[in-house]
């Protein structure tokens, strides 16, 4: 099962949303995703958060409709977007795509790409997506679907990743290490209609970025 989680961040357009959604089982709208749910007048099974960046006129809205509704207190340990990942984790969705994740608050996007890692412990597919990338993280085989002259970034998530092996990328590596500290694989080019990257030990963050 698929679930989609909507956040605060940067805000894309109605069809980027109407692609990355269309396929979704589950919709949860992190705080002021309930916004962008409104803007664009699609409806969530979901509304999480501490409401500091909602509209209330609109948490009103679907509340009056009938949406579920969790409020958590603005003091809590965990950010509204790891609590919708937790719980699409915890009630057996296998893919989790996260939308309106990145954006001007740093600290959040890395916490949000931490997320990535949670998933990845339990087997779950994550991604987060905006209009320019799409981040992944692998600790075995992933193939991406990008187009020719894209960029992909490959950074290192522990201490050490080796074992690296890709396919359908300009700058090619075989049995590659990395070690946290010492970027050297940014901005590798896709000359493929697939690109594939594999590891044998460690955690890999891949980027796709089409600028």
């Amino acid at each position: 099962m698929k679930g989609v989680v909507i956040s605060s961040g940067k805000i894309a357009s109605k069809s980027f949303y109407d692609e990355h959604m269309k396929d979704a089982d589950f919709i949860i709208c992190c705080d002021g995703g309930a916004n962008v749910a409104y803007k664009y007048g699609f409806v969530p099974n979901l509304i999480i958060g501490d409401f500091d960046s909602v509209d209330r006129r609109i948490l009103e809205y679907f509340k009056i409709n009938g949406i579920q509704i969790m409020e958590f207190p603005c003091e809590k340990d965990k950010t509204d977007t790891q609590i919708a990942i937790e719980y699409l984790a915890e009630n057996g969705f296998d893919e989790v795509v996260m939308l309106s994740c990145t954006g001007e608050r740093l600290d959040h996007v890395l916490a949000n790409i931490s997320l990535l890692y949670y998933l990845l412990e339990r087997g779950i597919v994550g991604t987060i997506v905006d209009e320019n990338n799409i981040i992944m993280m692998t600790r075995d085989k992933i193939k991406i679907h990008g187009k020719k002259g894209h960029l992909l970034s490959l950074l290192p998530y522990t201490q050490t990743v080796s074992g690296i092996c890709t396919k359908g990328l300009y700058y090619s590596l075989e049995n590659g290490v990395m070690k946290f500290g010492n970027p050297y694989g940014v901005s590798n080019v896709i000359i493929e209609d697939e690109a594939i990257v594999e590891v044998k030990d460690g955690v890999l963050l891949v980027i796709l970025s089409s600028d």
